[in-house]
């Protein structure tokens, strides 16, 4: 293997086959030294960018806007950091209901384009900037992940460039495996295993609701989770979404040691107008309380849970067993723990405080990993600050 490239004299010696340009401040990626970026413009300049940096031994690394930076766990020298933003077509064919898109294009730009037709993509990531390669490479969930799925599923085909330049379709290997369901995760660079480029991606399109309302409810207690959520799909009004901000539990002298909290569960309904009025208040009376119908969104809903210097825990609890999270992370850190997501699925967010010393931190992970896996769950480090990831390496795969 060729010895990566190292000196600015010899950039033109790259012959990359797109435009490049030495590193600079703002492309910094934590916990990594980036030399080059590249910035392919098209299917044949990003086919010809891999090939060449395989030919030459580099360490590549894709970037759209930098949303999740903080989601990899990236090797000491990035030789390539490939710029995605001039992949940026977007078209929507209305005869097929269908978007099709470059990697480097935001989800956001994109439902703004479509609503134009009355359609709306079935993607909703927290990720304010997040651009498709992005959410697709790292499964990036939001509230309509309840009635629509995970990104996953609204893939209808994508182009991808490997690491050694091959240009694929995931549609031809996917069926060549008898799947339906297009997982571009494996795309995601981590540890050894080498990036690959999404660079175009076809979906699937919905109509745009013409109305939305929430039904809000405050928790109590973390144990009436599973309760209300089992009373919501129990009503059988086609909730869009089911979510649940728990910010913690606490211990009060004053209530005996037990437990409280300060949650809130959100319900997605939409449709018309006439509709959502009545069904919100169906729902209203089931849940009973203090819980009431508002026509805005909750101002946690659709954003995570966690801050740049905590650790950021994606959590997979089936079945209603959310609930069980917040109870162990108060046993095991003692003080409230912000946990937030879609209870519908069992996907969520918890949000373990950074400065804790590296041994109970540890122990932290290892006890949540011990009660969700005897739930059939799953607990991955998805986020830490820099100077936590060596130590959480062994937590950020299942």
């Amino acid at each position: 293997m060729t010895a990566p490239v190292r000196e600015e004299s010899e950039l033109d010696e790259l012959r990359l086959g797109c435009p490049v340009r030495p590193a600079g401040r703002l492309d910094a990626v934590d916990g990594a030294l980036v030399r080059w970026v590249a910035a392919p413009r098209d299917l044949a300049e990003a086919a010809a960018l891999m090939r060449r940096a395989h030919e030459l031994g580099l360490t590549v690394l894709p970037r759209g806007n930098g949303s999740k930076a903080c989601w990899l766990d990236p090797p000491p020298v990035v030789d390539l950091l490939v710029d995605l933003s001039d992949l940026a077509e977007l078209r929507y064919d209305a005869t097929t209901e269908q978007l099709t898109v470059g990697a480097g294009v935001g989800v956001a730009a994109a439902q703004d384009v479509l609503a134009r037709s009355g359609r709306r993509l079935a993607l909703d990531p927290p990720s304010a900037r997040a651009t498709f390669g992005g959410v697709l490479a790292a499964a990036e969930f939001g509230p309509l992940t309840h009635l629509y799925g995970p990104p996953a599923v609204q893939v209808v085909d994508a182009t991808v460039v490997l690491p050694d330049g091959t240009v694929t379709t995931v549609a031809d290997r996917a069926r060549l495996l008898g799947s339906s369901i297009f997982d571009l995760r494996w795309t995601h660079p981590g540890g050894l295993h080498p990036a690959s480029l999404i660079v175009e991606v076809t979906l699937r399109t919905f109509p745009l609701a013409p109305a939305a309302a929430w039904v809000v409810c405050p928790v109590l207690q973390p144990l009436q989770v599973a309760t209300l959520r089992d009373d919501v799909l129990a009503a059988n009004l086609a909730p869009a979404a089911i979510e649940l901000d728990m910010p913690g539990v606490r211990r009060t002298p004053q209530a005996g040691g037990r437990r409280d909290a300060t949650g809130v569960m959100a319900v997605l309904l939409e449709g018309s107008s006439v509709g959502l009025a009545d069904r919100g208040r169906l729902l209203v009376r089931r849940l009973g309380g203090h819980a009431y119908l508002t026509t805005q969104a909750p101002l946690w809903w659709g954003k995570y849970p966690f801050r740049p210097d905590e650790v950021a825990v994606r959590l997979y609890a089936p079945e209603g067993d959310l609930h069980s999270v917040c109870y162990t992370l108060v046993d095991a850190i003692g003080s409230p723990v912000p946990v937030r997501g879609s209870i519908g699925v069992g996907q969520a967010w918890a949000a373990v405080p950074g400065e804790l010393p590296a041994g109970r931190l540890v122990s932290v992970l290892e006890t949540l990993r011990e009660v969700l896996l005897a739930r059939s769950g799953s607990a991955v480090v998805q986020a830490a600050p820099p100077h936590l990831r060596e130590l959480l390496a062994p937590y950020r795969v299942p």
